[in-house]
């Protein structure tokens, strides 16, 4: 056979095959680009707050007020109110009978609860914030029963009991508010004299804040420890055992106190010494409190903070360890998740669709979560040469394979 016509026929052999290779390619990434399916959201303003949370422990000056004997010790004015040097805080009955105890205290709460209505002049149109509360309250019940956590049992106990008491009163069913007032004042004095004689009076000897519960801690949890402590000190002091409770309950006698906690969040990195910040306390409602953060130490156990504050709320419960949760800012910008984050050319950015054609967008990133990143909507630098900035309403590419500038989909 005629070697010259074997390899004629050879070439065009191997031309076909590479031909029908070329051409196999090219029709598969024309019919990839033309019918590959990409996810897309369009890019909206949103707004994110940065929440640091934390189990914090409170410190401040507390005098214990000693009281020795059996029977009852009942409070004569409320937690938190202010009194004067000599003034008559509780006193000791001869009878020791924790059912009446129990009742004092609803009595009390409920007192306060009416004195409240009557100065913001709450009426039935206010119970859907009750209901928030109290359905808030019992799922963290639940929740910290589950979890074998009494101390939030306890916490919440008073905060429950409060908001209850509140939802009755402002549905009307127990009628004119003054006339439950007095109702239960009545209540009261006949309970207190069912308690038998009065042994003793606990009095002031300083003016301050009076609360009825004493936890042992009160001469080691003072300000000037929360000022002065080491994060290394901080860890020490809250593993140490309690001294003995003081029976009279205790006066603080200044109105400021602190929050101190150790936390390895990053959030952390920025916060700034001498800044306001809005504090939560989820073992009072959720109440929020503007605190000053006036220490941070890093130390290898995490970053040690202490928050300020001079605020005195009438329901607050000053249980020493309990969770916080601090708003460290909140930023503004295109929201969008991590999956649309790129880099072409070291210029971070996103791919967008305008048309059915893939373009390139630059972004100046403001902040970033776990799945998320959030974009400046209005740089003020130029965009990167050749570039565009991301801009509102952009629909965004946030999952696609084979994506470039110019790439026609469909």
């Amino acid at each position: 056979m005629d070697k010259k016509y074997l390899k004629q026929v050879a070439v065009y052999f191997l031309t076909t095959v590479v031909s029908l290779g070329v051409m196999l390619y090219i029709g598969y990434h024309l019919f990839y680009g033309l019918t590959q399916k990409v996810d897309t959201e369009p890019a909206l303003i949103s707004t994110v707050s940065f929440r640091l949370t934390a189990d914090a422990y409170i410190f401040r000056d507390e005098i214990p007020l000693a009281s020795s004997g059996g029977g009852s010790l009942v409070p004569a004015v409320s937690d938190g109110e202010r009194v004067g040097i000599g003034d008559v805080v509780s006193r000791r009955y001869d009878s020791a009978s924790p059912d009446i105890l129990a009742r004092l205290e609803e009595i009390n709460l409920q007192l306060d609860v009416i004195g409240e209505m009557q100065q913001r002049n709450l009426s039935v149109r206010d119970t859907a914030s009750v209901d928030s509360e109290i359905y808030a309250l019992l799922a963290e019940i639940s929740r910290s029963g589950a979890s074998g956590d009494a101390d939030s049992l306890l916490a919440r106990r008073a905060s429950l009991t409060a908001a209850l008491n509140r939802r009755t009163l402002l549905i009307g069913a127990s009628g004119d508010p003054a006339a439950a007032a007095d109702a239960l004042r009545s209540e009261k004095k006949q309970l207190t004299a069912q308690l038998g004689a009065c042994r003793a009076e606990i009095t002031t000897s300083r003016s301050g804040y009076y609360y009825a519960d004493c936890d042992g801690y009160e001469s080691a949890f003072t300000a000037d420890a929360a000022l002065s402590a080491t994060p290394e000190e901080f860890l020490r002091l809250i593993e140490a055992e309690p001294g003995k409770a003081a029976a009279g309950g205790k006066i603080a006698p200044g109105y400021t106190w602190y929050a101190a906690c150790i936390t390895r969040d990053s959030t952390a990195a920025s916060f700034a010494v001498g800044k306001k910040y809005s504090v939560s306390f989820p073992y009072n409602s959720g109440t929020a409190l503007q605190m000053t953060l006036v220490r941070l130490v890093e130390s290898e156990d995490g970053t040690f903070l202490v928050f300020s504050c001079t605020a005195l709320p009438g329901d607050f419960v000053f249980t020493r360890s309990q969770p916080i949760a601090v708003t460290a800012g909140e930023y503004s910008g295109i929201r969008l998740p991590l999956s649309a984050l790129r880099a072409v050319d070291g210029v971070s950015g996103v791919y967008v669709l305008s048309g059915g054609i893939v373009r390139y967008r630059a972004v100046s990133v403001l902040a970033e979560g776990e799945d998320w990143f959030l974009a400046d909507p209005d740089p003020e630098a130029d965009p990167p040469a050749e570039m565009q900035w991301l801009s509102r309403n952009d629909i965004v590419i946030t999952n696609g394979r084979g994506l470039y500038e110019g790439r026609i989909l469909q």
